[in-house]
């Protein structure tokens, strides 16, 4: 399933719990809907006809005592025969809005047949001119069986709003647990729809931030293929997944040939730049004959040029051996002030003929010694320090070192008023082939502070930079004071360089 199917399911899947309670609710409604019409039909006609039957009853007791006093009139007989016919009529209406009204119905139906009897009887007896009898049958029977009959009819008005009444607790009960049922169920499918969601973010966003953290990684130079990616996954992930594998490989592999290749280069370089500095260093000592003025200073340059690619070469080898992990260090004890020192002699000629101020301030409480690699601190740590100092600190500076005890070990400082570093350079100075500013390019390849910093790191210890533009640099070097301090520092990542 690709990731698109998977979002398509789920949203979905969301959108149908979702309308779940809707369509609940929407059937609750529904029910109260015909409750409601139920209310407005049934009920309503219900009432109507009652009214009207109510009405005919009045109007039926007004004519049967007009008829007694008007004796046979013809319209009166017409229109009492009419207002029976409109009781019936009220009374079939009733029955047609509902059956639960058919008792009801029933026993006034059997009241307007008795009124129409007496109606027929008081008739008969006008006929026979017994005008007095027909009075005396009317108060006799007639109004008594009106009063009865009324009672019917209000019978039929309570029973009415009694159904009516059922009806509406009905509806309120059925809009109550419709309420609460919805909400209930609501509250479900919300969590089941978060779940799911949640369920099928992790699904996604889990193995990318596995592949997030395996490309950085790659991008910091660990060409490692982590086994926790999902290559087995038929999605777009899992395809990913396995084009960074492939990737990955590709990249060691290629990491691989080129380590191998440099170093490879850069022995078989050493080869004839020994060889070059051998026959100058012969020829200037006129092994083989006399040489003018030109050509001594032209053996001179070539003797220079031919120490710069040396040293280049050696940087090169270093940064070879650091990546393939083959950095081995000489661990002894050796004087903290003797090591310092031995740098400053190498330097202070360099530093008397650009006529740059160097000073030296080493702490009386420096301990005696120190456990490191001599060799490697003194040549590829402090040499590469001062030797980038004096090349951009200007004539008239001021170059000072320093060493002083801190908790666990001693501090050394370089510190110029050479032109600075940008603040945003600063972070990468550390990188290798990394050079700050145009005219660096022309002063080296980038590789000292990288391998000055990677020796470090190897001591246990940790390196910083402070720097201003215009007001000069500081280095600051910690080295623990033994092997079993480094091992015990922390190992987490220290922060190499920030502007001051």
């Amino acid at each position: 399933m690709t990731v698109r199917d998977r979002l398509v399911l789920t949203i979905g899947a969301i959108a149908l719990l979702l309308l779940l309670p809707a369509g609940y609710s929407v059937l609750r409604l529904h029910d109260v809907t015909d409750i409601a019409s139920v209310q407005r039909k049934e009920h309503g006609e219900a009432y109507r006809a009652v009214g009207s039957l109510q009405a005919r009853l009045s109007e039926l007791e007004g004519l049967l005592r007009s008829f007694v006093v008007l004796k046979d009139d013809p319209n009166m007989r017409s229109q009492i025969h009419a207002a029976l016919a409109t009781a019936d009529d009220g009374i079939e209406t009733l029955r047609a809005a509902s059956d639960v009204y058919e008792a009801q119905a029933a026993v006034t139906t059997a009241k307007i047949d008795t009124i129409r009897t007496h109606a027929a009887e008081i008739e008969g007896l006008l006929g026979e001119d017994q005008a007095e009898a027909a009075t005396d049958y009317l108060s006799a029977n007639v109004t008594p069986l009106f009063d009865r009959t009324r009672g019917s009819v209000l019978s039929i008005y309570e029973r009415i709003d009694s159904v009516s009444n059922a009806d509406l607790q009905r509806a309120l009960d059925i809009s109550q647990s419709a309420a609460s049922s919805t909400l209930l169920a609501l509250l479900i499918c919300l969590t089941l729809a978060f779940a799911l969601g949640a369920w099928t973010t992790r699904a996604i966003t889990k193995p990318v931030m596995r592949l997030r953290s395996a490309m950085a990684r790659v991008a910091d130079g660990e060409f490692q293929v982590p086994e926790s990616l999902p290559y087995d996954r038929r999605d777009e992930i899992g395809s990913v997944s396995r084009s960074f594998r492939a990737m990955t490989h590709r990249l060691a592999d290629l990491d691989r040939l080129r380590a191998e290749f440099m170093s490879i280069s850069t022995h078989e370089l050493k080869t004839p730049i020994n060889v070059i500095s051998g026959y100058a260093e012969l020829m200037q000592e006129r092994v083989y004959g006399d040489l003018t003025d030109k050509q001594a200073e032209a053996l001179h340059s070539i003797r220079d040029q031919a120490h710069v690619l040396s040293q280049l070469v050696n940087q090169l080898l270093d940064i070879s051996r650091l990546e393939a992990g083959g950095l081995r260090l000489h661990m002894q004890e050796l004087p903290v002030r003797g090591l310092v020192q031995r740098v400053v002699r190498s330097f202070e000629g360099l530093a008397l003929k650009k006529n740059i101020d160097f000073v030296v301030e080493l702490d009386d409480a420096l301990p005696e010694t120190i456990s490191g690699d001599a060799d490697r601190l003194a040549d590829q740590v402090l040499g590469n320090l001062l030797s980038n100092a004096l090349k951009f600190t200007p004539e008239g500076g001021r170059i000072t070192v320093g060493a002083r005890p801190v908790e666990g070990g001693v501090s050394i400082r370089v510190q110029d008023t050479g032109p600075g570093i940008a603040a945003d350079q600063l972070p990468y100075i550390f990188d290798k082939f990394y050079q700050v500013g145009d005219q660096a390019r022309s002063k080296g390849a980038g590789l000292g502070l990288a391998i000055a910093h990677e020796v470090i790191v190897a001591h246990g210890g940790f390196i910083t930079a402070e720097s201003e533009p215009g007001h000069g640099t500081r280095f600051e070097i910690l080295l623990p004071s033994s092997p079993a301090q480094a091992a015990a520092a922390e190992p987490a990542e220290q922060p190499i360089a920030h502007a001051s």
